[in-house]
């Protein structure tokens, strides 16, 4: 077992636990077990990971309750970390400094969002949250317009969620000697449509007029995540996505098409894309005869069939749900 680990003692039931304190040789996806020698795995330690620059995507099982100080602090090569809702307790820092951290894919079981609240809280830098939670009835109730997914016997709605970055900013009034603090960049705004219980997906809408003021990728990433999983998404706002995504719609494909060289995960955004352009005349035939060209130009043969197949013709049944299995 490369994992090094301690046997502990619950304070309050006395139940015996391990809390994970580090791993012995190099690993580039962390998997850590649910259980080690028969007891559960509830923490990762204190600067378990600290510093570890061969880590590139960890997964943590439900049991892990607690997520102690610096945990993955300064992993600076880390950029995807797949968890459950169970944390109760995450501490300073366990991703601070982990600078090209950009994906957080999170299961709510008992809807509990404290631990989303805690990454944007421990990170300032652009975060995009798959969260998939367990579908309520008044999802139900929605299900020609939710996408969703099923684990075991569950029924999970899928929420696809980008949260720009911000900087602290610093002025010297050298005149009244003073210091004047300001807060750049809208990701201190969006950052509050988070709490403990919930995801305020309304305000989180209404504030799509200021990340398009930081424009570029992030708030193309806004709008796809919105459309192709518009949990909750209001009349007034999909067509305010539609039309900023059909605006710079060869921009979008363009930034898919090529993260697809690297990212199989890019073609499956590529094709959900397409059949909503079909559905909804999202992209015109020379957005997607550009985005033709360009695939071809770069050599991905896959992603050009896939482009060439779909184009925007109409689809036959819109009502379907997709059904997405991991």
């Amino acid at each position: 077992m490369p994992f090094l680990f301690e046997k502990k003692e619950h304070k309050k039931d006395a139940h015996e636990y391990i809390e994970i304190t580090g791993y012995e040789g190099a690993v580039s996806d962390l998997v850590v077990p649910a259980q080690i020698e028969g007891l559960p795995v509830e923490a990762i330690g204190n600067h378990s990971f600290s510093g570890r620059q061969d880590l590139k995507s960890v997964a943590l099982p439900e049991t892990i309750k607690t997520l102690y100080g610096f945990a993955f602090h300064n992993c600076r090569n880390l950029k995807k970390i797949s968890l459950f809702d169970s944390i109760d307790d995450y501490y300073d820092g366990v991703c601070r400094q982990c600078d090209s951290l950009s994906e957080i894919d999170i299961t709510i079981n008992r809807s509990w969002f404290e631990v989303i609240r805690n990454f944007l809280a421990d990170n300032d830098r652009t975060l995009h949250f798959t969260v998939r939670f367990r579908q309520e009835e008044d999802f139900r109730e929605k299900e020609n317009s939710q996408k969703t997914s099923c684990e075991g016997s569950a029924s999970y709605v899928i929420s696809s969620l980008t949260f720009p970055e911000y900087v602290y900013d610093f002025n010297e009034n050298t005149m009244a000697r003073t210091i004047q603090f300001s807060i750049a960049g809208s990701g201190m705004f969006y950052r509050e449509c988070v709490d403990r219980r919930s995801i305020n997906y309304r305000e989180y809408d209404k504030l799509f007029e200021k990340a398009k003021i930081d424009g570029g990728s992030i708030s193309e990433d806004i709008a796809v995540g919105r459309l192709i999983f518009p949990v909750e998404l209001d009349e007034r706002y999909r067509q305010m996505y539609e039309e900023y995504a059909a605006g710079c719609g060869f921009s979008i494909l363009k930034r898919y098409i090529e993260s697809a060289k690297e990212n199989p995960e890019a073609i499956n955004t590529i094709k959900e894309l397409l059949k909503y352009s079909r559905e909804k005349d999202l992209f015109s035939n020379d957005t997607i005869d550009k985005a033709i060209s360009y695939s071809v130009e770069l050599e991905l043969t896959q992603v050009t069939a896939v482009l060439m197949e779909s184009g925007n013709k109409p689809v036959a049944d819109n009502s379907a749900i997709m059904r997405f299995d991991f």
